[in-house]
């Protein structure tokens, strides 16, 4: 059967506290060229996720996208006071104001957040591969109802060139003579 190398699968998981969205495009490309987008915590666990897409694709131009978006209470960002206390005491020998100004421009700059790296949790990447799964099961199903399209595509136009040699056939029944003798 016919496969087109063009596809889209998605898959959205809903945790409790996280929603996890799996976003696989491919377009058509001699090779496999995989492009993956994925946060900074799941960076080691890449590789395992790039075999498990080659394995499926084989080929085209593969764009895999992981978002992670935290939903719940649970957040890993927190003030980092010291910082903050630093930036208003630094703003004070610069600028008059009073502290709530100063405590607005402190938060803004640089490092007065400081966010805690989160280990990967085993059960919730198991979620994220079986998601992984099902968006490559959704790509590859349109991959297929694409190349079926192809196919049906180059079987009528076979079909239209073949009746059309016939109506050449007819038109012209000595052509292939003519032609023959030509060429001698």
């Amino acid at each position: 059967m016919i496969q087109s190398m063009t596809g889209y699968g998605k898959t959205l998981v809903q945790l409790p506290s996280k929603k996890i969205t799996v976003e696989i495009k491919s377009l058509n490309s001699k090779n496999l060229d995989l492009n993956t987008r994925v946060p900074s915590a799941y960076r080691e666990k890449e590789l395992l996720m790039r075999d498990r897409l080659a394995k499926s694709l084989v080929r085209g131009k593969v764009d895999f996208n992981l978002f992670v978006e935290i939903t719940g209470e649970a957040t890993t960002s927190q003030l980092n006071e010291a910082v903050v206390k630093q930036h208003m005491h630094e703003l004070r020998k610069v600028v008059e104001g009073d502290d709530l100004e100063l405590l607005k421009m402190a938060v803004r700059m640089q490092y007065a957040m400081k966010t805690e790296r989160e280990e990967i949790d085993e059960s919730e990447f198991k979620i994220i591969l079986d998601a992984i799964d099902e968006a490559l099961i959704n790509i590859n199903i349109y991959r297929s109802d694409e190349g079926k399209v192809l196919e049906n595509d180059f079987l009528h136009r076979s079909e239209k060139i073949a009746s059309l040699l016939e109506a050449v056939v007819e038109i012209d029944p000595q052509r292939m003579e003519n032609v023959k003798e030509r060429l001698h």
